[in-house]
C-alpha cells in the first residue's frame, strides 16, 4: 500500500500574522484588554508612570495656569482630572501599546498638544511662554508652577526695563540676582524697584563688585553686566 504524505495541520491564520513590526497579531479585543490594563496602570501610579520630560511638564504647568487665572477656553490639567479622563486623551494612542515600555516611548508633548482648543491654542506661547527673553538678549525659565509666574535673572540683565514684564496675565515674580547668582531682591514690580528701594542695593553690591555696572538709574541705563574698560 502506497503511503502519501500526511498534509500538515492548517495554520491558524490569525496567529499566523503579524504587524508592521513583526509582531503577532492580537485580535481587537486583546487590543482593547491591553489598553485598559496600560489605562489602569498609568491611574494607579497617579501618572507617574508616564514619565513627563522636560517639555511636557512645563506645557502641563502653563495650561494649567491659565486654566486656573484665565479660565475659558483653557483646560483643566489637574492631576485629577487627568486621572479621571485618561480614556479620552490617552487612550486614542495606545491601541498598538503593549507593555510599559510603550508607554515611555510616547511623545508626551504632543499627545497633551492635541488636547489644546482649537485656535486658542496657538496663542499659548504668546499667553504663557516657556521662557523669557531679557534685555540682554539672554533667556530666562519661567515656572507656572505655584500661584504666580517665576523666574530668576541678575539684575544687569534687566536695565533698561520700564513696563513689569507679564506672564499668563499676571505680573512676573523676579528673584534678582548678583553677579555671583545669589538673591538680592524679589520683586513684581520693576519700575518700582528701580524708584525705591534700588539705591540701596546699587551702594552694597557696587562695593562687592565695583567692575559691574550699578547705575543710577537703571530704567535707562544700558543693559549690560560689567562696566565699560
Amino acid at each position: 500500500m502506497e503511503h502519501r504524505p500526511q498534509r500538515p495541520e492548517r495554520e491558524d491564520r490569525a496567529s499566523a500574522r503579524s504587524d508592521s513590526a513583526g509582531r503577532p497579531y492580537r485580535s481587537p479585543r486583546s487590543r482593547e484588554a491591553t489598553t485598559a490594563a496600560l489605562l489602569a496602570r498609568v491611574k494607579v501610579t497617579e501618572l507617574n508612570v508616564l514619565e513627563l520630560d522636560d517639555a511636557a511638564q512645563s506645557l502641563r504647568e502653563r495650561v494649567e495656569f491659565l486654566h486656573l487665572h484665565v479660565g475659558e477656553p483653557w483646560p483643566d490639567w489637574s492631576k485629577a482630572t487627568l486621572m479621571a479622563t485618561l480614556q479620552e486623551w490617552l487612550g486614542p494612542y495606545l491601541p498598538g501599546a503593549r507593555g510599559r515600555a510603550d508607554l515611555e516611548q510616547l511623545d508626551l508633548n504632543t499627545v497633551l498638544r492635541s488636547q489644546l482648543p482649537w485656535p486658542q491654542g496657538a496663542d499659548l506661547e504668546e499667553l504663557a511662554p516657556r521662557s523669557l527673553e531679557l534685555p540682554t538678549g539672554r533667556t530666562a525659565h519661567i515656572d507656572y508652577s505655584g500661584e504666580q509666574p517665576t523666574t530668576s535673572a541678575r539684575v544687569q540683565d534687566l536695565f533698561g526695563t520700564t513696563v513689569h514684564p507679564t506672564a499668563g496675565g499676571r505680573p512676573i515674580r523676579f528673584q534678582l540676582l548678583s553677579p555671583a547668582d545669589r538673591p538680592i531682591q524679589v520683586t513684581a514690580d520693576l519700575p518700582g524697584f528701580w524708584a525705591g528701594s534700588w539705591n540701596e542695593v546699587r551702594k552694597e553690591m557696587a562695593g562687592r563688585y565695583p567692575k559691574h555696572q550699578w547705575p543710577d538709574d537703571p530704567a535707562k541705563a544700558v543693559p549690560k553686566r560689567m562696566k565699560d574698560r
